[in-house]
């Protein structure tokens, strides 16, 4: 039996996993309003770093139609470079976007969300292990996943869902648009360099958007579960994080980025 259209709220919703996951919505029957910087037509144009107008954005969406039912927190963006050489304004843009972005935006949707809701945090495999000279971008997911549990377990007993959602890489403009600071001045030299090179030449061997889009879309549709990874490899990344000892993984982690 199909299920009654939901009203989804998608931040991120012009480009990469966050566009396509308002189509997959929309072609399912949903009323889907998106957010982002971009925005146009129906969806709402607002910054989630703007937590002023995030929550009038939301606000205006509760009060057209009366409730949200799912809310997806996607936009996000990247950060490398030597973590002691970064400038801190860089940093606090980093969590502005990818932790407390995410965060408000599904506080501002709890207002409008009933028994039955879904909370949806796009977090990444980065939340789970860290890489080197990425430890900003890893730090802010893993931030989100921390956030994403504490919910799951608050919310439980309402009957509200949350779960958090870790793809691996994927074909989008994500690598395009990451910030990257290469200069590692005595200490580092061109190892921030070198490491930014070796994960942008793995293009080709990311995974597809539009399936591993179907397979999130999956993900938030059941939300049954508090945490979800995306991606065979990923999955089996994970798996080696809980039976090896740390130090060993991290320093096999170190030599392949």
């Amino acid at each position: 039996m199909k299920s009654a259209p939901q009203t989804v709220v998608i931040t991120g919703c012009t480009s990469g996993i966050g566009k396509a996951l308002c189509e997959l919505y929309r072609a399912a029957g949903d009323t889907v309003v998106g957010l982002s910087r971009s925005a146009e037509g129906d969806d709402i144009a607002v910054d989630v770093t703007d937590t002023a107008a995030l929550y009038e954005a939301i606000r205006s969406i509760g009060r057209k139609y009366g409730r949200i039912d799912t809310v997806i927190a996607c936009a996000g963006g990247g950060l490398s470079g030597a973590t002691e050489l970064l400038p801190n304004e860089e940093i606090q843009k980093q969590f502005d976007l990818n932790f407390t972005g995410a965060l408000e935006t599904v506080r501002a949707s709890l207002e409008y969300m009933k028994e039955g809701g879904k909370a949806i945090f796009i977090s990444s495999a980065c939340a789970l292990f860290a890489l080197p000279y990425r430890a900003m971008y890893c730090a802010s997911k893993a931030a989100i996943n921390m956030a994403a549990y504490g919910l799951y377990m608050e919310l439980k007993n309402v009957g509200i869902k949350v779960s958090t959602v870790c793809p691996g890489d994927i074909k989008t403009n994500f690598t395009a648009n990451r910030v990257k600071y290469s200069d590692g001045g005595e200490r580092y030299g061109d190892a921030p360099k070198k490491s930014a090179q070796k994960i942008d030449s793995r293009e080709d061997k990311r995974m597809e958007l539009i399936p591993a889009a179907k397979k999130i879309y999956k993900c938030c549709r059941k939300c049954k579960k508090p945490l979800y990874i995306v991606g065979a490899k990923y999955k089996f990344l994970n798996f080696l994080r809980h039976i090896l000892p740390q130090k060993l993984f991290l320093d096999v982690t170190a030599k392949l980025f």
